[in-house]
């Protein structure tokens, strides 16, 4: 797996640190417009990027189109490809790097325009590139990083007697015991209390107890490595919480939900949620990730990347130019007030403390969230995450579930 570290990103960052937003001379046939199928609405900071940029009139005008989450914005990008209309660009979850690449064709930028394409990225720092250079291939922007932390309630966590003073580097052993007591103290005393925990039901939140407990889920050599002894023990800590009834196994959206209205006491989820989660019912208090006793702690990430798609050249090399305004640090200061890491060289504040433990897991060293080999890979999350509710539900046996993933995942694999 690609290590990202802060200290790896700041190595070479002065003598590229110059290489910004070189100005674009309208140099179009006419004004150039290009919709990118994105992941965000019109309500988020996407969109300030994009009105930014517009702004400068520099002969390409950018559509931002609200396509759903990476899933439903990558099936409708299978469906345009296959009828000839591919988006110009779209927003990839950079775990469908080899799916964006293979399967819908994503652009080498280089191939596009190499000096630009040198450009953009010299505004990155070097340990990210490696997230979105699949087949020798520069195949977009590394826009958006994240890794899950742990957000507590301090109004549930005091009542429960709890130390408001929180480690900086957790266990599971630490977090698990916490919600043991705040169970004990506040189940079926409190009106809105439902769950001392949630550890987020998906993959990447499994996979950083997998990688905990020094397994993985694809190795670094590209394999399958589920039936692992060390694999099957970081899933059987991860699910441990949902076993003992201190976390109810429900939808992001619900868990985020129920934190927000201070119903959930804890809650391991995205960094990104730190824009949000302080300011609800939920006063939250942060620390990272939980690792596990007796092992070193190896997080990872999850993010997207800005990809090209189109083949017709005027569109490609627009394309480029709104590349080159998000690279800047003035797209890139416009773009972190949304809570993701900040991958550039541009020296950008963090957007509160909450994103203190973020950082630091950072400074620790970041892996990527697990990128799915083959041409379907799409398909490779949807088995995984049905594999993981599995487990948790109690549908099949923590050595049972990591061998039927890893035996679905393999023939998917082979037949793509």
């Amino acid at each position: 797996m690609n290590q990202i570290s802060r200290r790896q990103f700041m190595a070479g960052a002065t003598a590229l640190a110059g290489a910004g937003l070189a100005r674009v001379a309208p140099a179009f046939s006419a004004d150039a417009r290009i919709e990118i199928s994105s992941t965000w609405g019109a309500d988020k900071p996407f969109q300030k990027v994009v009105d930014a940029f517009n702004d400068k009139k520099l002969g390409v005008t950018v559509v931002n189109r609200f396509d759903g989450d990476y899933e439903a914005a990558t099936a409708k990008a299978v469906a345009s490809i296959a009828a000839g209309r591919p988006p110009a660009m779209m927003i990839t979850g950079w775990k469908f790097g080899y799916f964006a690449r293979r399967t819908l064709g994503a652009r080498d930028l280089r191939e596009i325009n190499s000096a630009k394409a040198d450009a953009i990225a010299a505004n990155f720092n070097p340990s990210v590139l490696p997230l979105v250079t699949i087949d020798g291939a520069l195949i977009g922007l590394p826009w958006a990083m994240s890794t899950p932390i742990t957000f507590i309630n301090s109004e549930l966590w005091q009542q429960a007697g709890l130390d408001p003073a929180l480690p900086e580097t957790p266990d599971a052993d630490w977090l698990y015991n916490s919600a043991r007591q705040l169970d004990s103290k506040l189940k079926d005393k409190h009106a809105t209390y439902r769950s001392a925990l949630a550890l987020s039901n998906n993959e990447w939140t499994s996979q950083s107890f997998i990688q905990n407990a020094g397994g993985f889920i694809v190795d670094p050599d590209g394999k399958l490595a589920l039936n692992s002894p060390e694999a099957i023990a970081g899933m059987e800590r991860y699910c441990a919480p949902a076993y003992d009834g201190l976390w109810l196994p429900v939808s992001a959206k619900e868990q985020d939900a129920a934190f927000e209205s201070g119903a959930l006491a804890i809650c391991t989820t995205s960094s990104t949620r730190a824009t949000t989660f302080p300011f609800g019912a939920a006063k939250a208090i942060t620390t990272k990730f939980p690792g596990l006793p007796g092992h070193a702690r190896k997080m990872n990430s999850g993010g997207n990347f800005l990809a090209v798609y189109t083949h017709n050249q005027e569109q490609a090399d627009a394309s480029l130019a709104f590349l080159e305004f998000c690279a800047s640090k003035e797209g890139q200061a416009i773009w972190s007030s949304v809570g993701y890491l900040n991958t550039s060289v541009h020296d950008i504040p963090l957007i509160n403390d909450f994103m203190k433990p973020a950082a630091g897991q950072l400074a620790d060293g970041l892996t990527a969230e697990t990128i799915w080999p083959g041409k379907r890979g799409l398909e490779g999350q949807t088995i995984w995450r049905k594999w993981v509710s599995r487990m948790l539900l109690k549908e099949t046996s923590v050595a049972d579930g990591m061998k039927g993933a890893n035996d679905e995942l393999a023939a998917l694999i082979a037949a793509g």
